[in-house]
């Protein structure tokens, strides 16, 4: 169980790979869509992709938490914008504020990337994570939709 002056919130490297494969897994199998563990090699090329940053909260030495976002170009303004694509807390280590800390950090590089907003979706069906978000953030003037291409990893 973290205490707020044992956690370290750092950008990932390639180095926290296996780390960090083991966290995408467990996070695979909460989220149902799996239909295979994601092995180091699969995270290892997040490190490749230009756009996609990858932040972690340590606990301990280990990786309990992680965000993972893009810095993407915003149409409207011409400026960029941050979207929070994925955002995990491992089950031993919800509760202390995790999720708000990594949000935090991400508002942070925002604000040094000049990002016009940060934005990210929240499944209907998670109510303990809208709450959470609810007091850092407000709700958007658009709503999320999908086309389902594979249907094997439907979440």
């Amino acid at each position: 169980m973290p205490s707020e002056t044992s956690i370290e919130i750092r950008p990932l490297d390639r180095h926290d790979a296996p780390a960090f494969a083991t966290l995408v897994a467990d996070y695979a199998t909460v989220m149902g869509g799996a239909v295979r563990q994601p092995k180091p090699d699969d995270v290892l090329r997040l490190f490749d992709e230009p756009t996609v940053g990858l932040v972690g909260a340590w606990s301990g030495g280990a990786l309990v938490a992680f965000a993972l976002f893009f810095d993407l170009p915003e149409a409207i303004s011409g400026e960029r914008a941050g979207q929070l694509d994925d955002l995990y807390v491992s089950p031993g280590a919800r509760g202390h504020g995790l999720a708000r800390a990594l949000i935090a950090h991400l508002t942070e590089i925002g604000r040094e990337r000049d990002w016009v907003h940060l934005r990210w979706l929240v499944p209907e069906d998670n109510a303990a994570a809208q709450r959470a978000y609810e007091g850092i953030s407000e709700a958007a003037p658009w709503q999320s939709r999908v086309i389902w291409l594979r249907r094997e990893l439907e979440y």
